[in-house]
C-alpha cells in the first residue's frame, strides 16, 4: 500500500510487532536490541516479565528464567512516612 519493501533497522523488542511486519513481507534487515543502560531502573520489572514472556532482547537480556523474573523488583514506596507537615497553603481559614 505505502510501497515499504524493507526497514534497516527495527528498534523493538515485540516480537507481535516483528511478526506483523515480516508477515506482510516487507523485510526487517537488523533487529536492534535495546541496551541495558537505556531502560530506566523503574522498567526493570516489565522489561524483565516481557523478556521472560518472549519478548526478543537479543543478548541484552539473555538468560531471564523464573528465578531471575521472582528477583526482579521495582520501585519501593514509603507510603507511611509523612513527607510534608506543614499546613497546605491554599486553605482558607475562617
Amino acid at each position: 500500500f505505502l510501497g515499504v519493501t524493507k526497514i534497516h533497522n527495527f528498534i523493538s523488542m515485540s516480537d507481535m510487532k516483528y511478526n506483523a511486519i515480516v508477515n506482510t513481507g516487507i523485510k526487517i534487515v537488523n533487529r536492534i536490541e535495546i541496551p541495558k543502560e537505556l531502560v530506566p531502573d523503574d522498567a526493570q520489572v516489565e522489561i524483565t516479565a516481557k523478556v521472560f514472556h518472549g519478548y526478543n532482547a537479543g543478548n541484552a537480556y539473555k538468560g531471564i528464567d523464573e528465578n531471575e523474573l521472582k528477583k526482579t523488583v521495582g520501585r519501593e514506596y514509603n507510603y507511611d512516612k509523612v513527607v510534608d507537615e506543614e499546613e497546605p497553603k491554599n486553605v482558607i481559614k475562617e
